[in-house]
């Protein structure tokens, strides 16, 4: 996620200066990128968002999940900078809490329709969740088994983690497996995870239905599972092409012009009117 935030902002950023920049009150400026990797790490996050302040920063991207993006809050405050962080807690974003915005669709939100969808028109009734061991994928697993749980679904499974470096995830999905649901979760699943849940459900014989409330990517949901893959559910994502605007269009050209492969999980897809 945080690299497919660094590459979108900075393909814009390109294209608006390519423009002649932006436009504030009598002023036109450049837009510069800064970047800084937290690698996952609170404490390398509070240190990014204090470089920030200290080069006169006031509009962050980031961080990406929930425990960076708390721990960032305090600075963040202290020094006038408004974030847009790729977590989902609803603390974040209402008082007394200030500053942080919430810039896509949170697993709260999606998670209510997706499985009302999934019980109504594809008769799933036993669900079961899956995710990381870290504190952005087990809170969105809790927001999904409540969710499941108030549309009268059977959760026969909640407390299944995995280490987020794991690689063979056969033995996690194995139990899962054997309960026969009807919709697997991927609770806040990360991209490079995905492919390799889906290929072990499926190698171990799942037939059932699997879904995840973070964002995806097809391409690499296609590189690492193949056709294993077909009608898994995510939300997040470009829009599609038939209903792209030319804008959208135009930053993709420029982003695979730039990178060399466009990936479709950053937030905020489509770009008509963006500054």
């Amino acid at each position: 996620w945080g690299t497919s935030n660094v590459r979108s902002m900075q393909t814009r950023a390109d294209w608006l200066n390519e423009q002649g920049g932006v436009k504030i009150g009598n002023d036109t400026y450049k837009i510069r990128i800064v970047t800084f990797d937290d690698q996952k790490d609170p404490r390398r996050a509070i240190a990014g968002m204090e470089k920030m302040a200290q080069e006169g920063i006031h509009y962050v991207v980031g961080p990406n999940v929930d425990d960076g993006a708390a721990a960032v809050r305090p600075v963040a405050e202290a020094n006038g900078i408004i974030y847009f962080p790729y977590a989902f807690p609803k603390h974040l974003y209402t008082a007394p809490a200030s500053n942080a915005i919430l810039g896509m669709v949170a697993n709260y939100q999606s998670a209510p329709e997706i499985y009302k969808f999934l019980k109504e028109k594809r008769g799933v009734k036993k669900v079961a969740f899956v995710a990381a061991n870290e504190s952005d994928p087990l809170s969105q697993r809790d927001g999904g088994v409540a969710a499941a749980k108030t549309l009268g679904l059977e959760v026969v499974a909640d407390k299944d983690t995995y280490q987020n470096d794991t690689r063979d995830f056969t033995p996690v999905m194995t139990p899962i497996v054997r309960l026969k649901p009807d919709l697997i979760v991927l609770s806040g699943v990360a991209p490079a995870n995905a492919p390799l849940l889906i290929r072990a459900a499926r190698e171990l014989g799942y037939q059932g239905l699997m879904s995840a409330e973070t964002a995806q990517d097809a391409t690499v949901l296609q590189e690492g599972a193949g056709d294993l893959a077909n009608g898994f559910i995510s939300v997040g994502g470009a829009s599609t092409p038939e209903i792209r605007s030319a804008t959208m269009d135009e930053f993709i050209n420029r982003y695979t012009k730039k990178y060399g492969e466009y990936y479709a999980e950053f937030p905020g897809a489509d770009l008509t009117g963006a500054n």
